[in-house]
């Protein structure tokens, strides 16, 4: 029997029996003063009849700081923005890949063309690094995925299990957990008594609060697949792009010279880390300037990955005295 089974079947009543039994220990206190009853007709809000705007949402009113349209859309109750949408599951994964993609490749193509290698070397070194690396990459982001819920449902099973066998042994780390928090005893006892009386709630609770761990429901459009597959096509994809002009290079009656075939390369990959990072700045949020900053510092960070590559390819080459255009 699962421990979801177990929690709906004939032990609910005993969970809701213990918290009872310990609501009695904290409800006599409350009785005297009657601060436990609260009306809450006096916050309620009207809007005047006036219709809210079916393209607010809370999330675009919070990048507005917009109050009143963040009131307007929680009262249309548009909440579904609020929720992980199936893209936002992966977002990680193509910025993940994508950086260490472009990064890497681009590194590759500065530190042999400091070394004054080749194109041809450039080419066969980057475009094995592209797949060899991907595949790893798309590989390890699965793997990794798949290792966190396999954790996840497992501490869910055990803790589910010391429900069952302490459930008010349960109740009182809780009750704990709040007090830390800064919540008196007595609010705390009648906040946690209340939620043990619903078993499931009250063990995804505890996966956060005890465990920092969500419930394995909050990831059910997840696809550790899925997002491995991103990860190695984000990785291929924004990894090819340091390479393309020793690609273009290749087409019959065009010629570029080693030193434009490089800078075509620096352009093209500083201007797609900047993109790469506004966009993770633009989804995220947290400023209204979080983009471009984010963007400027992708942009620095492969710039002296880049620099870092070339010198040590170019002191290797002179360390070894590698003859010009080896390779």
């Amino acid at each position: 029997m699962s421990e979801t089974s177990s929690l709906k079947g004939g032990s609910k009543a005993s969970y809701a029996a213990i918290a009872h039994s310990s609501d009695e220990e904290v409800g006599h206190s409350h009785g005297a003063n009657g601060s436990g009853a609260h009306s809450h007709s006096s916050h309620g809000h009207s809007h005047g009849g006036r219709s809210p705007d079916v393209r607010l949402s809370p999330r675009s009113a919070y990048a507005r700081g917009d109050a009143e349209a963040s009131k307007r859309a929680h009262d249309a109750k548009k909440l579904h923005e609020e929720g992980h949408s199936d893209s936002g599951e992966y977002i990680k994964s193509i910025v993940y890949g994508g950086l260490d993609g472009i990064i890497t490749t681009f590194a590759t193509v500065t530190s042999v063309a400091g070394a004054d290698f080749s194109a041809a070397v450039i080419v066969v070194l980057g475009i094995s690094h592209l797949f060899a690396d991907g595949l790893s990459m798309g590989m390890g982001d699965y793997l990794s995925s798949e290792a966190e819920i396999d954790y996840t449902a497992s501490e869910r099973k055990r803790e589910a299990w010391e429900m069952e066998v302490n459930m008010k042994g349960e109740i009182e780390e809780m009750i704990d957990l709040y007090i830390a928090k800064g919540v008196s005893e007595t609010d705390a006892r009648i906040i946690i008594n209340t939620l043990a009386k619903y078993p499931e709630a009250f063990l995804d609770h505890m996966m956060v609060e005890e465990l920092g761990l969500l419930p394995p429901e909050a990831d059910q459009g997840f696809s550790p697949a899925k997002a491995g597959m991103v990860t190695m096509a984000s990785f291929m994809a924004f990894g090819s792009v340091p390479l393309l002009p020793y690609l273009i290079a290749l087409i019959p009656g065009l010629h570029m010279s080693a030193k434009a075939q490089l800078w075509a390369s620096v352009v093209a990959t500083i201007f797609t880390l900047f993109m790469l990072g506004a966009f993770k700045g633009k989804t995220v949020e947290i400023k209204k300037s979080a983009w471009w900053r984010s963007g400027l510092l992708m942009a620095f960070n492969g710039t002296m990955a880049a620099v870092v590559g070339y010198a040590i390819g170019w002191a290797i080459s002179q360390l070894m005295e590698l003859p010009p255009g080896a390779g």
